[in-house]
């Protein structure tokens, strides 16, 4: 029999039961004996059966897919570099649970429209995973109006976002444990390459960073850049002489510390001897530069599964129409130590 001829009512006649405990079993419904359960399952999978969205739609008003939401910068490279990472985590959590992902933005480049809001209305969706920094008043009000299940993911709460599940690293404490490390290797003279535009995580990092250095009697020389390669290499190149009277820095991300230390070595520089280097956000070029960077690993296989399971907590707690306790689960950033400092 062709996968493409087998129906439920096939499936339900092979195992003796009602089509409705086929339709149960194979949506994971806990009205039906897991010995049962797994019995249907198994003869839907020597039968070659796929149970696609449609027909779960129809069935049990479920898609069977995750809406993904990405930032609105996701196109660029210093954005890209560690969401790439993130994404690549969320994608596999999803395909272990069998759950198709739909990737969007908050709002359709073109039209303008609320792709969140066109997503729930179209049945695309069972829930969303959050990857922005800011929610518009539109789509809070879209979420909340339906009590639809999404998770926020990698960005420090909004204080907009209330009693929802909110899943992050702190950044705050990455922060410290770069000054922490630099002062436990002896370091006294601080520079930071911190990010021009202001964003929380961003803010954090230096909080964080700056807060611990000061704390242990020393002071931070602040230069701002954008987050991109290139523009880290030019302001470290006009703020040279800062760099000679320091042993330390700290760049808020690991694309500028590239560029910086590409601009350092230029200009004869040896690290760690003259000044040790860590960036932030442990991307695949930092293991591979020369020296190998140091960097705050953000975990992000942890973020992944934390917040595929809460989301998926959500689906199945509505679908069974019953409360569940929301959370800001906060995960702690690790430091790891390579060549440059």
């Amino acid at each position: 029999m062709k996968s493409t001829q087998v129906t439920i009512k096939d499936i339900a006649e092979i195992a003796g039961v009602s089509f409705s405990t086929v339709s149960r079993s194979l949506n994971g419904s806990s009205q039906v004996s897991e010995k049962t359960r797994k019995k249907i399952c198994q003869i839907a999978d020597d039968l070659g059966f796929e149970f696609n969205a449609g027909a779960r739609s129809m069935i049990t008003s479920r898609a069977g897919t995750v809406g993904i939401i990405l930032p609105e910068q996701y196109t660029q490279v210093n954005v890209n570099v560690y969401h790439g990472m993130l994404m690549n985590s969320l994608r596999t959590y999803l395909e272990k649970a069998d759950v198709d992902l739909i990737v969007s933005y908050q709002e359709n480049h073109y039209s303008k429209q609320n792709n969140i809001r066109r997503l729930i209305s179209r049945k695309k969706v069972d829930g969303f995973i959050l990857l922005v920094e800011q929610l518009s008043s539109e789509t809070l009000e879209i979420l909340n109006s339906r009590d639809f299940p999404f998770v926020c993911t990698h960005f420090p709460p909004e204080a907009e976002v209330k009693d929802q599940d909110v899943i992050f690293s702190d950044n705050y404490v990455g922060g410290q444990l770069v000054a922490e490390h630099l002062l436990e290797q002896g370091k006294t003279s601080f520079l930071l390459l911190a990010m021009e535009e202001r964003h929380t995580e961003f803010e954090l990092r230096e909080r964080g960073f700056t807060e611990t250095v000061e704390k242990a009697g020393y002071k931070v020389c602040r230069i701002s850049s954008n987050s991109t390669y290139d523009d880290a290499r030019l302001k470290m190149r006009e703020n040279i002489a800062e760099a000679r009277g320091s042993d330390a820095l700290f760049a808020i991300n690991d694309l500028m510390a590239l560029g910086a230390m590409r601009t350092l070595k230029e200009e004869g520089f040896n690290m760690p001897g003259d000044i040790a280097i860590v960036g932030y956000d442990d991307i695949e070029f930092g293991r591979y530069s020369h020296p190998a960077l140091t960097s705050i690993h953000q975990p992000r296989e942890e973020l992944a599964h934390i917040s595929c399971d809460r989301l998926f907590m959500q689906m199945e707690k509505n679908k069974l129409e019953e409360g569940y306790l929301k959370k800001r689960i906060s995960i702690q950033p690790v430091l790891i130590k390579r060549e440059s400092s």
